[in-house]
């Protein structure tokens, strides 16, 4: 729980019936007001500050490193196969 949290509840222990009655009615408008949409640019770029997404050029750059991929040619026997034999 947060400070600010633990001070607000705090206070709230204070507060007269009438004042937690208007606590209540504040508490109950703030939690059914619909909250603003943001359009897709919008969270796309709210997504990208907050680290969870690449920004759009990047994302762009690491899509085209992708599709240029060539796997590295190895001779001898498939790892996956050399696991299996390990494990037995």
């Amino acid at each position: 729980m947060s400070p600010k949290l633990e001070r607000v509840m705090a206070e709230a222990k204070e507060l007269s019936p009438a004042e937690l009655q208007q606590l209540w009615t504040l508490i109950d408008s703030l939690l059914t007001e619909p909250q603003p949409l943001m359009t897709e640019d919008e969270f796309e770029r709210y997504l990208a500050a907050k680290g969870v997404i690449a920004p759009v050029g990047e994302a762009d750059a690491a899509a085209e490193d992708f599709r240029s991929y060539q796997p590295i040619t190895v001779s001898g026997q498939p790892l996956s196969e050399m696991i299996i034999e390990e494990r037995r």
